[in-house]
């Protein structure tokens, strides 16, 4: 029987960093779909809205018979968009930036901002390599 214990790493960790986050923003939209969620012109329907995705996994950690996903190199994406301020977005994603540090990942990409428009949006990326006896799987 084949495992497929590296198809639910997105949704552990999202579920993990959305407890953690909505602790502290209650009004926080979280969500991993992009349909519904966005308008026309790319941003949110509402605000303030975190959007995580991975982004496409790397196998790691082959063994000789290959026969199995060892590892994987995993990058999570984290989106968040305010109509407040971009002091908002920047706090949200320091706070993202924190939880994601709790589940041993390096940030690859320090949270970047911008406003324009009256929104604000920020960006990480974060990475880690995750084995399939991890506890953020199992």
């Amino acid at each position: 029987m084949a495992d497929y214990w590296y198809t639910q790493i997105q949704s552990r960790v999202f579920t993990q960093i959305e407890y953690m986050l909505k602790k502290k923003y209650p009004y926080l939209f979280c969500t991993t779909k992009n349909e519904n969620t966005f308008s026309e012109n790319g941003t949110p329907t509402d605000f303030p809205t975190l959007f995580m995705q991975e982004l496409t996994p790397i196998e790691r950690g082959q063994d000789l018979t290959n026969e199995s996903v060892n590892a994987v190199l995993c990058t999570i994406e984290i989106q968040v968009w305010t109509d407040t301020s971009e002091t908002e977005c920047r706090d949200i994603l320091a706070d993202a930036v924190s939880q994601m540090k709790a589940l041993h990942f390096n940030i690859i990409e320090m949270p970047l901002t911008k406003y324009n428009d009256k929104i604000a949006w920020g960006v990480i990326r974060c990475r880690r390599l995750i084995g399939s006896g991890d506890n953020i799987v199992n």
